[in-house]
């Protein structure tokens, strides 16, 4: 391996870290423009990347890489030039980007890692400068608490990742992912299920699964630039572990099936308690918890091109929820719409046809592109039964238009869910067992219903109070308090 080739993947992540010292120490004006040109720069780098071919070592630039270098420097540029205005003013605001540049070079060198312990040591980075981020405002006892419950929790997912990276190597004897993935290939399994098991439990800590998902929503003090990297790019961090580290997890089905379980049921919760939350911050968050548990899911499932397509399209779309969250103050918010048990009943039979009928379209249009397992064609499914039915008990004459969306959104659907699978050509997963799959489609039928009914909670004593319990999270976050301040007590002020 020539120097060209080690320092070619590795100049992207420099270009951030670079700015991030440098925002230190320049004066006036290139303080601020210093980290967006280098957003900017690392986008074009990475599409340079993309000509010449770089030998595998330290890093790896395949289409996993590939995907996640551009999502991440368009992301991080995006965000760096709105935190410039955003902190217009502010006396800090050179510190601040200069941390937000460095979080950006330690994601870029996560996600082209090639080597077991450099994919750890940006892993351990990351979470540091993302912890100097949460605490910019250290005069908030809020933001301080929060900063210690993510602080805590990112230390156990780190001894967890780190041990699973000593059994990989003792049982494979190399710390190069593309050696041990040849090994892993040629029949080698020593280790694997362990391993595998402690990276799952090290992916649900990193990507908020239940129930470590309290510091999340907590972390509302934080400026809006740091939520939206945050939620749009670094708690993606499980889930990319997961995809990365896909051939060690298809030899360990048990690993597998935990992310699947556990997923289903952060999903379904953060779906709940985020229908129930008046701020749209907070709102946001628990957004953010319920689709990492979806992801969670298909990668349990073994659909890595799934996996990939939601984390690259929940990003972009979370980014731009939160940079504009400002925007709803003072909004008036939508009534909730009044659903009779016809229009759920010609909803769920529509959306389920159409679905249907795009698959089969599609299927004997492109029989090639791969198949889609049906439990993943649920989901839109049961989508667009809700929007129909919104449709027909609010205005009947918007019943045709919404109908010609959902069938162009449903072709949309799932023709992006056949051509997953070449994003991300991934080792063959194991068969999902039958009470998994009844498990995952029930709980999202039961979502749906609960979202569909939700109008009608305050007509029952039970509804109010089950309406009570989810508008606070079911109270784990305070479970979590006391025990956090058992183990860490906090120092009174003076």
């Amino acid at each position: 391996m020539s120097t060209t080739d080690l320092l070619h993947p590795l100049a992207i992540p420099a270009l951030p870290l670079l700015a991030g010292a440098l925002a230190r120490v320049l004066p006036g004006h290139a303080k601020s423009f210093i980290t967006p040109a280098a957003g900017v720069a690392t986008v074009l780098a990475a599409l340079l990347a993309l000509l010449p071919k770089a030998a595998p070592g330290l890093t790896r630039f395949d289409s996993l890489a590939i995907t996640m270098t551009l999502l991440v420097g368009f992301l991080g540029s995006v965000v760096l030039r709105f935190a410039v205005r955003y902190l217009d003013g502010d006396p800090t605001r050179p510190r601040f980007l200069s941390w937000m540049s460095l979080t950006l070079g330690c994601v870029l060198t996560l996600v082209v890692s090639n080597h077991l312990l450099l994919l750890l040591g940006a892993w351990v980075a990351t979470s540091l400068c993302l912890h100097r981020l949460l605490l910019h405002h250290p005069e908030r006892p809020g933001a301080v608490f929060a900063a210690r419950k993510k602080f805590t929790y990112s230390r156990l997912a780190e001894l967890l990742l780190l041990a699973a990276i000593v059994l990989l190597h003792k049982g494979h004897q190399t710390w190069r992912i593309d050696e041990l993935v040849a090994s892993i290939t040629a029949g080698k399994h020593a280790g694997l299920p362990a391993a595998a098991f402690l990276l799952a439990l090290g992916a649900m800590l990193k990507s908020s699964q239940f129930p470590f998902h309290s510091w999340l929503p907590d972390t509302m003090d934080t400026p809006t630039p740091v939520s939206a990297f945050m939620h749009a790019g670094i708690i993606n961090g499980g889930g990319f572990l997961v995809l990365r580290m896909s051939p060690v997890f298809t030899a360990a089905p048990g690993a597998m099936w935990l992310l699947a379980v556990v997923g289903t049921f952060t999903a379904v919760f953060g779906a709940v308690v985020m229908l129930t939350q008046p701020g749209v911050k907070r709102s946001l968050a628990f957004s953010t918890i319920a689709q990492m548990g979806f992801m969670m899911v298909q990668c349990g499932l073994g659909a890595w091109g799934l996996a990939l397509l939601h984390l690259v399209a929940h990003s972009l779309y979370k980014a731009h929820a939160f940079l504009r969250a400002g925007s709803t103050i003072g909004a008036t918010p939508r009534a909730a719409i009044p659903l009779a048990t016809p229009a759920l009943a010609i909803g769920t039979l529509s959306g389920i046809a159409l679905v249907a009928a795009a698959a089969t379209g599609l299927h004997a249009i492109l029989p090639a592109a791969s198949s889609v397992p049906a439990v993943f064609l649920i989901v839109p499914a049961l989508a667009l039964a809700y929007g129909i039915a919104r449709a027909w008990s609010g205005h009947r004459g918007s019943l045709a238009r919404a109908l010609t969306a959902s069938a162009g959104i449903a072709l949309a659907a799932v023709g992006l869910h056949m051509i997953a699978g070449h994003l991300l050509t991934g080792p063959p997963a194991p068969p999902v067992p039958l009470w998994l799959a009844l498990f995952v489609g029930l709980a999202f039928t039961a979502l749906s219903l609960f979202q569909a009914l939700l109008w009608r909670a305050s007509a029952h004593p039970f509804g109010r109070r089950f309406y009570v319990h989810a508008l606070n999270g079911f109270y784990i976050s305070p479970l979590a308090n006391r025990l956090l301040n058992v183990l860490w007590p906090s120092k009174p002020r003076s």
